[in-house]
C-alpha cells in the first residue's frame, strides 16, 4: 500500500517530462519557422500588363519562364515534319469511284441528249424540272444547275474523252502518290495532264468536281510517330529560366504578359499571388535541421532535455543569434554577422556541451536561411558556415574555463581575426580580384566584436532571469562578503572554519574526476548554511555545556537533520542557484545519525529503536558534486577526531568513511565510478596530510637571559674598535722612526 504513491508520482513525473520536452520542441520550432518565413518572404509589387516598372526586380529563386517556354516549345513542334506511310488500297477505292462517278454522269449527260432531241427549232432550252430530273440520277455528287447544263449540252466523244483522260491521269497521279493535305496539288497535276485536250467548260464544272469528289491521298500521315517526333521536339526544348538574382524587370520597362506570370508563380505580386511551394520547403527542412540537432543532442548532451527552465536559455540565445545575424547581415554585411554569440553565451552560462550544440544548430539555420546563389556551394554559404562553426568552436575553446568579462571580449577579438582570416582565404578562392578583402576582414571582426560585447551585456541578465549557476555567479557567492556567508562567520565561526576544509577537500576531489571544481567549492561554503538557525547544537560551535546531553536522543536527532531543511529554505531566501540549493538538499543524503542512534540503543534498547528515525530526509546525491560534498563532510569531520593523525590513519579513515557511504547505498543514484571513488579518497589524503601535517616540538627559552646577554655581547663588541685603532698608531709611530718593530738590520 505504501508503494502505490511512489510509483504515481513517479509516473506524473515521467509525463510531465515528456510533455515540457514536447513543449520545447514545438516553441522552439513555431519561432524559428516564423523567423524563416520573415527572412524568406520576398517583397511584393502592384503590377499589371503595360505597367512601367518602378525598380528593377531580380529573381528570389530560379523561376521558369512557362509562357516563354511553352511557345518555343510549340514553335518547335510546329516545325516537325509529318510522318507518312503510303496505303496501296486507296488507288483502286479511287479508280471505282470515279467510274461509279462517271456512270452516273454519263446517265444524265444522256437524259439532256434526249431532252434536246424534243426541242423545237425555236431553241428550248433546259427547265428547272430537268435540272430536278438530273440532279435526281447523281448520288455521289452534286452539282449545280450551271454544272449539269454543260454536262447535259456536252457530246458523247467529248465525254467519253474526258473520262478516259481523267481516268488515266488519277491513275497516273496515284502511283507517284498524292500526299494527306495535298489535293489540290494533285489536281492541279492532273489539270496539266488533261486540260490541254478539253473544253474549260467541261474541266471546271464536270472535272474538278468529279476529282475532288472521288480523289483521296494514298500518303497518309503516321499521326502516333509524328506526334512522337513533334513531343521529342518538344522536350528537346530547354526551359527558359530566370536565374537567383537575374533581372526579371529592368527599371523603366514595361511589363509583359510573360514577366506578369513569372512574378505571380514568385509571389511578387500583391494580391493572391503566393509562392506556397517556398514556405513548404522551408518548414521541411527547418524540421529536418531541427531534427538532426535533437538527435545530436540526444547523443552528445541528454541532460539539456531534462534541465529544465534553464533549457530556454538555448532558445532566447539561438533565437537572438540568428535574428540579429539576419538584421546585420541583410543591411550591413553577411561577413559582420554576429554569429558566435550563442555560442559565447551558452559556454558562460551553462557549459561546453549546452554551447557546442548550440554552435551546430545556429551555424545550420543561418547557413540556411542567407544561402544564396544555385551552385552545389555558393561563397556566401560556405563563409556563414565557416565562421560559425570555427569561430564558435574557438570561442567555446577559449571561454570554457576563463569566463571573465575582460577575457569575453579578447576572445571576440581572437575569433574576429580567426574569421577575417577564414573569409579572406574564402575570397581568394572564389573571385578574382582582392580589392575587397580588407572590408571583408573588417567585418569578420567587427562582428566577433559586437557578439563579445553583447555577451558581457547580456550574461547577468540571463543569469538573474534563470538564477542560472555560472562560473561568475559562483566566484560571486564565494566572496566572503555575501550576507550568508558573512553571518556563518561571525555566528557560526566553529561551522565557518569547517565549511572551508570542506570546501578545499571537494574542490580538490572534483578536479580529480573532472567535476565542476568551482560548484562542489561553492556548494561547500554554503552545504551547513542551516545551521545558523541552531548554532549551539552543533559540536563545531559549542564552547562549553553540550546541550544534547540533557536531550532524548530522538529529539537530538530531529534538531541535526532539520539543519538541511532549514539550509534549503535560507537558501531559496536568498536566491542562492538552484544547483546550491540541491547540494544543500543532498549533502546528507538518508545516511543515519549513528551517535545518536546508539544513545538511543544504550538507553532505550536495540529491539526498542528504528533506525529510520535516525536517518536525514534525503534525497540521496543525484550529481557528482553532491555525492563529493558529501564525501568530503564525512571525511573532515571524523579525521577531526583522530588523535595524533598520521599519514597511516588518515588514509585508512577516509577509506573507511568512504567505504560506509557505498555500502549504504548513498552513492548509488549519482554519476560516480569506482575509479572515481579511488581518485577522491586519493585528493582527500593529499589535502588532509596538508592540513595535519607534523609539526616540531617548540623548546621553551627564558627571553629575559636572552636578552641580557644579547646586551651584553653588543657592548663587548662597541670596545674591540678602540683598541684595534690605538694598535695602528702604534705601529705607524715605529715605521716613521726607522723601521716595524722586530725587522732584522
Amino acid at each position: 500500500m505504501e508503494e502505490t504513491p511512489k510509483t504515481s508520482r513517479t509516473w506524473i513525473d515521467r509525463l510531465s517530462l515528456r510533455v515540457r520536452q514536447a513543449l520545447y520542441v514545438g516553441v522552439t520550432y513555431f519561432v524559428l519557422l516564423v523567423i524563416c518565413m520573415l527572412a524568406i518572404a520576398p517583397e511584393q509589387y502592384d503590377l499589371a500588363v503595360g505597367d512601367v516598372a518602378p525598380k528593377t526586380i531580380t529573381a528570389s529563386k530560379d523561376i521558369v519562364d512557362e509562357i516563354t517556354t511553352e511557345r518555343r516549345r510549340q514553335a518547335a513542334a510546329d516545325a516537325v515534319s509529318p510522318v507518312y506511310y503510303k496505303d496501296d488500297t486507296i488507288a483502286d477505292t479511287v479508280l471505282s469511284d470515279m467510274e461509279a462517278i462517271f456512270s452516273e454522269l454519263r446517265a444524265v449527260r444522256e437524259l439532256g441528249t434526249q431532252i434536246r432531241a424534243l426541242w423545237t427549232e425555236s431553241g428550248d432550252s433546259f427547265t428547272e424540272d430537268d435540272y430536278e430530273q438530273a440532279s435526281g440520277l447523281l448520288t455521289r455528287l452534286t452539282l449545280s444547275s450551271y454544272q449539269l447544263r454543260t454536262l447535259m449540252n456536252t457530246g458523247e466523244t467529248d465525254f467519253e474523252a474526258l473520262y478516259q483522260s481523267l481516268l488515266s491521269a488519277t491513275r497516273t497521279t496515284l502511283v507517284s502518290t498524292i500526299t494527306e493535305g495535298q489535293i489540290n496539288d494533285a489536281i492541279s497535276n492532273i489539270q496539266q495532264i488533261v486540260a490541254y485536250n478539253t473544253r474549260t467548260d467541261l474541266w471546271y464544272n464536270i472535272a474538278i468536281p468529279t476529282l475532288r469528289a472521288c480523289l483521296q491521298p494514298n500518303m497518309l500521315i503516321d499521326q502516333e510517330a509524328t506526334e512522337e517526333n513533334r513531343q521529342k521536339a518538344m522536350d528537346a526544348v530547354e526551359p527558359t529560366v530566370y536565374k537567383q538574382d537575374q533581372n526579371i524587370v529592368v527599371k523603366g520597362d514595361r511589363v509583359s504578359a510573360e514577366q506578369i506570370a513569372v512574378l505571380e508563380s514568385l509571389g511578387l505580386l500583391r494580391g493572391n499571388s503566393f509562392d506556397g511551394w517556398l514556405y513548404v520547403g522551408a518548414a521541411v527542412v527547418l524540421a529536418l535541421i531541427l531534427g538532426a540537432v535533437f538527435l545530436f543532442t540526444a547523443m552528445f548532451a541528454p541532460e539539456l532535455y531534462t534541465a529544465g527552465l534553464s533549457t530556454l536559455v538555448l532558445l532566447i540565445a539561438g533565437v537572438l543569434t540568428i535574428m540579429l545575424s539576419l538584421l546585420i547581415g541583410r543591411y550591413i554585411s553577411v561577413s559582420a554577422m554576429p554569429v558566435v554569440l550563442a555560442a559565447m553565451l551558452v559556454v558562460n552560462l551553462m557549459g561546453v556541451k549546452p554551447a557546442i550544440v548550440i554552435n551546430a544548430a545556429t551555424a545550420l539555420l543561418i547557413t540556411f536561411l542567407t544561402v544564396k546563389g544555385t551552385g552545389l556551394v555558393t561563397s556566401q554559404m560556405l563563409s556563414v558556415l565557416l565562421m560559425t562553426a570555427i569561430g564558435g568552436t574557438t570561442a567555446i575553446f577559449l571561454l570554457r574555463r576563463n569566463p571573465t568579462r575582460v577575457f569575453v571580449l579578447v576572445t571576440g577579438l581572437i575569433v574576429g581575426l580567426i574569421d577575417a582570416v577564414v573569409l579572406v582565404c574564402i575570397s581568394l578562392l572564389t573571385t578574382s580580384g582582392g580589392s575587397n578583402l580588407l572590408t571583408v576582414g573588417g567585418h569578420a571582426v567587427l562582428g566577433a566584436f559586437v557578439s563579445a560585447v553583447l555577451c558581457v551585456g547580456l550574461q547577468p541578465m540571463l543569469e538573474s532571469a534563470f538564477n542560472l549557476v555560472t562560473p561568475g555567479k559562483l566566484i560571486e557567492l564565494s566572496n566572503p562578503n555575501q550576507p550568508l556567508l558573512r553571518r556563518l562567520m561571525i555566528e557560526t565561526p566553529g561551522t565557518y572554519h569547517h565549511s572551508m576544509v570542506v570546501a578545499n577537500l571537494a574542490e580538490a576531489a572534483a578536479e580529480a574526476v573532472g567535476a565542476n571544481a568551482l560548484l562542489a567549492r561553492v556548494g561547500a561554503y554554503y552545504h551547513d548554511i542551516g545551521k545558523l538557525v541552531r548554532p549551539v547544537y552543533f559540536k563545531e560551535n559549542q564552547m562549553g555545556e553540550n546541550p544534547h546531553d540533557k536531550t532524548d536522543p530522538r529529539v537530538s536527532t530531529a534538531i541535526l537533520t532539520e539543519h538541511t531543511r532549514d539550509g534549503v529554505e535560507l537558501a531559496k531566501k536568498h536566491h542562492l542557484p538552484e544547483p546550491i540549493i540541491d547540494m544543500i538538499r543532498q549533502h546528507h543524503g538518508d545516511t543515519p545519525v549513528m551517535y545518536f542512534y546508539a544513545k538511543a540503543v544504550k538507553q532505550l534498547g536495540e529491539e526498542n529503536v528504528d533506525l529510520s528515525e535516525f536517518r536525514y530526509d534525503g534525497p540521496k546525491p543525484q550529481t557528482s558534486e553532491a555525492a563529493i560534498l558529501m564525501l568530503s563532510d564525512t571525511v573532515e569531520a571524523a579525521v577531526r577526531s583522530i588523535p595524533e593523525p598520521t599519514q597511516e590513519k588518515i588514509s585508512a579513515m577516509i577509506r573507511k568513511l568512504v567505504r560506509g557511504k557505498m555500502e549504504d547505498g548513498q552513492l548509488d543514484e549519482c554519476t560516480l565510478t569506482f575509479r572515481d571513488i579511488d581518485s577522491i579518497c586519493a585528493a582527500f589524503e593529499t589535502v588532509l596530510q596538508g592540513v595535519f601535517h607534523e609539526r616540531i616540538e617548540y623548546p621553551s627559552v627564558d627571553l629575559r637571559r636572552a636578552q641580557r646577554h644579547s646586551q651584553q655581547r653588543q657592548a663587548k663588541n662597541a670596545a674591540e674598535p678602540k683598541q684595534e685603532s690605538k694598535l695602528e698608531e702604534k705601529k705607524e709611530a715605529q715605521a716613521a722612526a726607522g723601521g716595524a718593530p722586530g725587522e732584522k738590520a
